[in-house]
């Protein structure tokens, strides 16, 4: 077992398990928790064997190694990371959308995973964060001094979104000590969750991950033919597919390279000689993909989801414009507030229009840079620090 250097201790129960390709808030608030000298417990969503029947077999396994290996310690041993293993999980499926199940998998767990955190350290903490309702048992399974909930999204939007769930996470927010929300266009929705004390928290970057000028030119680039417009991301209901295939047909001299997204989804793209799939790739290394192309990409769907894509604050907003690319966009509320650098488009010839000119302009990498760096993560974390322990 690896040992922390502080005394300070947060406990982070996350959606997402802490090696995926796909690195959300929640990873970049921990690695800001840990270089502000505190040492973190990540606990994310349980696996169950019922996992084995679904599609994304490659994230299973990585999943199922920070269980079978007694989790992870990384970042100098400061971080713990640990995916827990149960009977059964929630889910948006018969006999597993139960209340009971969304509140009492821990309880289902071999090795119980309250007494793995605990042997690992984090069985009292200072701390307790929150991004998932699934998580909701922590407050009665672990010691702590605070207790913070981030909402990042606005989950009556996911139509896989449970009622138990939605019930898990009032419960949540009403019993946390803050709940903080990443888009402005969140307000109202957490209001609705009746939080004891609310406040703003932005998404932010690694600047200096992304605004590294020495990485290399990614091998695949070296048969893709340029200007590239790229996308780099997840890829669930809120992303445009359509859009991207009229684009892709539109703008047959750009490549189209799109960095995430599985098997499922890559099969609703037309293929096309200027269209590369290129699956997910690590973190440590998307700036590679960036810095190396021309525009950068942002097409979700507001028509058909619009609950959900109006209280967005993306991620890759900001990484984009640390690496230096010009960004093209749809328009939502969320975005329009920001007034960043971004082309916010409403049409499939807005957006088309406005690659062509993102690829045949000079970026203005400065106006770029200045935006992205005052959204560094660091900046959320002691912001977020100073909010959690406010008397």
């Amino acid at each position: 077992m690896g040992q922390g250097h502080s005394t300070q201790k947060i406990l982070m129960a996350c959606a997402n398990y802490w090696t995926t390709p796909f690195q959300v808030g929640s990873h970049h608030l921990a690695r800001g928790f840990v270089d502000a000298g505190w040492t973190v417990g990540f606990v994310s969503d349980p696996i169950s064997p019922l996992h084995l029947l679904g599609p994304a077999r490659k994230e299973l396994a990585s999943r199922f190694q920070l269980y079978r290996g007694d989790g992870l310690w990384d970042l100098d041993q400061r971080l713990w990371a640990y995916v827990p293993g149960a009977v059964a999980t929630p889910r948006n499926e018969p006999m597993l959308r139960s209340h009971a199940l969304e509140r009492g998998w821990a309880s289902l767990t071999w090795p119980s995973v309250e007494k793995v955190v605990r042997n690992h350290g984090f069985g009292t903490v200072d701390l307790l964060y929150c991004d998932s309702p699934k998580h909701l048992s922590w407050l009665s399974r672990v010691a702590r001094g605070r207790t913070v909930f981030r909402v990042a999204d606005n989950t009556s939007g996911f139509g896989r979104t449970t009622p138990a769930a939605r019930a898990a996470e009032r419960d949540l927010a009403a019993a946390a000590d803050l709940v903080v929300y990443s888009a402005e266009t969140l307000k109202d929705y957490v209001e609705s969750l009746k939080p004891r004390r609310m406040a703003h928290l932005p998404n932010g970057v690694n600047f200096s991950h992304f605004a590294r000028p020495d990485v290399p030119v990614p091998p695949e680039y070296a048969s893709i033919r340029r200007p590239i417009a790229v996308y780099a991301g997840y890829m669930d209901a809120w992303f445009d597919y359509a859009l991207v295939n009229r684009l892709v047909a539109a703008l047959p001299d750009i490549s189209f390279v799109l960095i995430g997204g599985s098997r499922h989804a890559h099969a609703r793209f037309t293929p096309a000689a200027n269209l590369h799939l290129l699956g997910p790739r690590p973190f440590a290394r998307l700036p590679e993909y960036l810095r190396a192309a021309n525009v950068g990409l942002i097409p979700f769907d507001v028509q058909s989801h619009p609950t959900l894509v109006h209280s967005i604050h993306p991620l890759k907003l900001y990484e984009y414009l640390a690496a230096g690319l010009p960004v093209v966009a749809t328009r939502w509320r969320e975005l329009e507030r920001l007034q960043s650098p971004a082309k916010l488009c409403v049409s499939t010839e807005e957006f088309s229009d406005a690659v062509a000119r993102g690829v045949a302009e000079s970026p203005r990498r400065a106006e770029y840079a200045q935006f992205a760096q005052q959204a560094d993560w660091q900046n959320r974390v002691l912001h977020l620090l100073e909010l959690a322990f406010r008397e």
